[in-house]
């Protein structure tokens, strides 16, 4: 079969220089604003998507070696899911947003609002792992904002990224949206620039360096960055349904996800039937070569990126087996650099523990168990710790899992599953601290590249108003001028935080004794009603 993917060539300096004047005229126009503008090129996108489906899937093949289907639910639907929620939403997300409640008395006429705005060409910069929703995920947010768009593609999904050069012009406005291909040289130029907003998910290093290219010109950021997520298994875990569930997301992509689950604090009293869980569950979902649903055959399955990923993950394998630690070992071909899913487990707390296993995100099929003495153990270790992109927490009680979301910081943490919060449109998807700041999808992405313009009406007819601020200031005049900027302090001096407690638990007493006397009222009012017409 004649493949039907184009060659890979980087983008000349010069052409980038070409492109960035380009859409920063058609941005100055004030065509992209527009409403129609953005429902065009949103509908637009989702049939790029939806028109090319086969030459993507080729595409991953020749990239990930990832079958049809991963590659469609994994990297296409959650696009055409995003877009559909702007071309509902959008219209309204436009909308300028009313601030009388909250103005004092003498600015509620005034007209008080925020006006959304684009802040102008916005710079996305994606990655290897999930190429089409990482850089189309995040262009959702900017088309749907008003902002034109670079899409700088990563140079580790050549036939990805070639495709959506070659394709993105087709549909999209080509003085609106551009696609640049290179690795370091062109990245480096992209980042001499100032940009409405920059868009990065990758590695924490490389994300240090555009936050500091960033700074240079003054341009806001968002920047996805993973790290390591913990998995919590506590007491009162279901250990099936969390092994079955954990290893089914572990193996996507083989491990190569930012959200995959990367270590397992396990409270001592189950890690032993916890373990005898896990090889349970990986024998049972993915038995051995040359069974087809080994992870060195099947098409559920994808390849580590290259030979030098490959090596890391299988010294730390290696390793944990010589200090007797591994107690599973997946398959691996290393040849189609296939790896099955590996389990390490380390010392009592990670007591004496360091290395890559440790201190580094594995991204890659290997997973290290920490048995901790209970719930306030994990969270102490993970608080301990930078803090991760994604928490999971298996528990079969919620209180155990609000406990632990209470009192730990995470992009988002999930109860009972893994993976998920990125297909969620309506929840934003971002890091915190050393995973990153920031966050799109759904309004969050509409968000991330509009300025929020303050808006303020002063007409002719307030000058009287206006007036009492003009020199000489009387005392009669400053005294109408506090009457009508300043609301004073009307609340009693607070005693402690107890004291501030019994007052919040007081004014819960009232609201509810309050909302029950209503209904009971009017549910009495309802049976005399109901008597007097029998």
């Amino acid at each position: 079969m004649t493949s039907t993917i184009p060659e890979y060539v980087p983008t000349s300096l010069d052409k980038i220089e070409e492109i960035y004047t380009t859409l920063n005229s058609r941005f100055d126009s004030l065509a992209t604003h527009s409403l129609a503008y953005r429902l065009y090129n949103l509908k637009q996108l989702a049939y790029l998507v939806k028109d090319n489906e086969s030459r993507i899937q080729e595409a991953l093949l020749k990239d990930l070696g990832k079958a049809s289907f991963d590659v469609s639910y994994g990297d296409l639907w959650p696009i055409v899911n995003e877009i559909n929620l702007a071309l509902k939403r959008v219209e309204g997300w436009m909308q300028d947003e009313g601030r009388i409640s909250d103005a004092m008395f003498s600015f509620k006429s005034m007209r008080p609002r925020v006006k959304k705005q684009p802040k102008g060409v916005a710079l996305i910069i994606s990655t290897w792992n999930y190429p089409w929703q990482l850089t189309l995920g995040p262009l959702v947010g900017a088309i749907a904002a008003g902002c034109p768009a670079v899409l700088k593609v990563s140079e580790h999904a050549p036939s990805s990224s070639a495709l959506l050069a070659e394709i993105l012009p087709r549909y999209l406005d080509p003085e609106g949206y551009a696609v640049v291909l290179g690795a370091v040289e062109e990245t480096t130029r992209l980042l001499e620039k100032p940009w409405g907003h920059i868009l990065y998910t990758g590695s924490a290093g490389i994300g240090k360096i555009v936050a500091t290219a960033a700074a240079k010109t003054l341009t806001p950021t968002t920047l996805e960055l993973g790290g390591k997520s913990p998995t919590i298994v506590t007491s009162c875990a279901n250990l099936k349904i969390a092994t079955t569930r954990m290893f089914s997301i572990k193996q996507m992509t083989a491990g190569q996800i930012c959200i995959a689950p990367d270590y397992v604090l396990v409270v001592k009293d189950r890690v032993e039937e916890f373990i005898a869980q896990c090889r349970k569950t990986l024998d049972q979902l993915f038995p051995p070569s040359p069974s087809p649903n080994s992870t060195l055959h099947a098409s559920a399955a994808a390849n580590v990126r290259n030979p030098g990923d490959l090596d890391r993950l299988l010294t730390y394998v290696s390793t944990a087996e010589s200090q007797g630690k591994l107690v599973y070992k997946g398959e691996v071909n290393k040849a189609t650099r296939r790896m099955g899913i590996s389990l390490v487990r380390l010392n009592e707390n990670g007591q004496g523990e360091s290395g890559g296993l440790v201190d580094e995100e594995i991204f890659g099929p290997v997973m290290s168990i920490i048995p901790v003495e209970d719930v306030d153990a994990a969270i102490k270790y993970v608080n301990e710790r930078p803090k991760p992109l994604a928490l999971y927490v298996c528990a079969g009680e919620r209180s155990v899992f609000k406990k632990i979301i209470n009192e730990t910081w995470s992009g988002s943490a999930t109860w009972n599953d893994f993976g998920f919060a990125t297909f969620a449109r309506n929840l934003p998807f971002g890091g915190v601290g050393d995973s990153g700041w920031g966050s799109y999808h759904g309004v969050d992405g509409f968000n991330t590249f509009t300025h929020r313009k303050a808006i303020l009406e002063v007409p002719y007819i307030f000058e009287p108003l206006m007036s009492l601020r003009y020199p000489p200031v009387s005392n009669f005049k400053q005294s109408l001028f506090k009457l009508l900027l300043y609301s004073g302090v009307h609340f009693k001096r607070p005693t402690s935080v107890e004291d501030e407690q019994k007052r919040i638990i007081r004014k819960k007493v009232i609201r509810w004794s309050t909302s029950a006397l209503i209904l009971a009222l009017s549910v009495y009012a309802g049976i005399l009603g109901w008597r007097a017409r029998s």
